[in-house]
């Protein structure tokens, strides 16, 4: 087969810079990656001991403070527009409609800006387990469990 003709794998419609280290965002994101059928989006870990941020162009506080997600269109989304970039990756755009209703998208924002810093301490109100707890699914080969 001429390799000019070759099937090539899909490019991911969205790249997710997420913290693997945080128990409420790696089930959050390999729970995503779990439904994403078509390889659309692509998980980076930002804990992984051999991260750099320079390469994404970040610095790691900034990547530690919020979600960044880059879509198809090179542009990055953060925060709240990052989850939703990354849903929309997925095929799940439209569990997003409630930050379309006037108001709640800045409401959203908001609560965001106070989780996004003390997500660890979220994560254990919330019954998740830290990292070393039990191990964690990896989903960064594209591959990822069904159920966390």
């Amino acid at each position: 087969m001429n390799k000019d003709l070759a099937p090539r794998p899909p490019l991911p419609q969205a790249v997710a810079l997420y913290d693997r280290a945080c128990p409420l965002c790696r089930t959050e994101m390999h729970r995503l990656k779990a439904r994403d059928r078509h390889g659309r989006l692509r998980l980076v870990d930002i804990a992984a001991p051999d991260f750099d941020p320079a390469q994404w162009g970040f610095e790691l506080d900034a990547l530690r403070n919020a979600l960044h997600v880059r879509g198809r269109d090179g542009q990055w989304r953060i925060g709240v527009p990052g989850i939703a970039e990354a849903y929309r990756a997925v095929g799940l755009g439209w569990l997003t409609w409630p930050l379309r209703v006037p108001g709640a998208g800045r409401a959203a924002a908001r609560a965001y800006r106070w989780i996004a810093p003390n997500r660890h301490r979220v994560s254990r109100w919330l019954g998740y387990r830290e990292a070393g707890a039990e191990p964690a699914p990896r989903c960064d080969d594209g591959h990822c469990p069904t159920h966390f």
